[in-house]
């Protein structure tokens, strides 16, 4: 019996490589058009650089809110304090054509008139030419002592301002010196001014001092020392920050012990923080000689 085999194919695909095909090379980038286009320029044989074309920065001007030239601030007697009985006859006048607003103003500070005997004195300020200035004083005896300042400008332009210090004996809100209060109403007093700022930060220093009740006192001579605790004192000075901004810095010797006081102005004159603190004693210890 014959059987019948079935052949299958399977078909095969080669693949047939060529002896003459070889690897890929890159090609070198053929050159610019322009070849001097991307050869680099020679260093100049001048070294002063003189080749090179120059443009001159311009000098960027910082405004301050006081002149920097420390001649400005040398001048006597920035504040003087006046009794009552020894203001001018033209000053008189205008406190009295005004005293019914400055009751005003202080009864709505907290200050009471009725039944209170009030004296006053007259603080004659350089830095503020345009203001009539007054301290208030009320003492029912010990410990209770009421104190304010009041701003009168001249002219009869601008607003009647009242500086709370001290009511019965105590402070309003915070110390006057620092209070938030004190400084808004030194800047609405300076806003009244003719020329709206002074040159002489320091007697703008001491104006706000008087007006938040010190009495402000520049020492001048070194202290003893032999004494067993120097504190630490030092002439006034003006810092200006890099963006204008200002600080007067000045001691206050009037106080024992002496105080410290920093006003801080914007660049544009605007008073934005007061410090005031009691300097520190610096303890001495004698050496003595071999």
């Amino acid at each position: 019996m014959k059987h019948l085999g079935v052949l299958f194919a399977t078909p095969v695909l080669a693949a047939a490589i060529s002896p003459s095909a070889a690897p890929a090379q890159s090609q070198a980038p053929s050159p610019p058009d322009n070849p001097s286009a991307s050869s680099a320029r020679p260093v100049p044989s001048d070294p002063s650089g003189a080749s090179y074309k120059t443009h001159p920065v311009p000098q960027v001007e910082v405004l301050t809110p006081f002149p920097t030239n420390p001649a400005l601030p040398q001048r006597t007697d920035p504040l003087t304090f006046v009794p009552q009985d020894q203001i001018s006859a033209s000053d008189r006048a205008v406190i009295a054509s005004t005293d019914a607003r400055v009751r005003d103003e202080a009864t709505l500070a907290g200050f009471e008139f009725g039944g209170q005997t009030w004296g006053y004195q007259q603080l004659l300020c350089k830095a503020l030419p345009g203001h009539v200035f007054l301290i208030y004083r009320s003492s029912n005896g010990p410990g209770d002592v009421s104190l304010f300042s009041a701003a009168i400008p001249l002219g009869g332009k601008g607003h009647v301002s009242v500086i709370p210090i001290e009511r019965r004996g105590y402070s309003l809100f915070s110390p006057a010196s620092v209070n938030g209060l004190t400084v808004a109403a030194f800047n609405r007093i300076r806003a009244d001014e003719a020329e709206n700022k002074s040159a002489d930060w320091l007697a703008t220093a001491l104006c706000y001092a008087a007006l938040a009740g010190a009495h402000p006192a520049l020492s001048t001579s070194n202290k003893d020392a032999s004494a067993p605790a120097i504190p630490l004192i030092f002439p006034p000075t003006l810092e200006i920050g890099d963006l204008g901004a200002s600080t007067v810095r000045f001691v206050d010797v009037a106080t024992a012990p002496p105080s410290e006081w920093a006003l801080t102005f914007s660049q544009n004159g605007q008073l934005l923080k007061v410090d005031h603190f009691a300097t520190p004693n610096y303890a001495v210890t004698p050496i003595p000689p071999k």
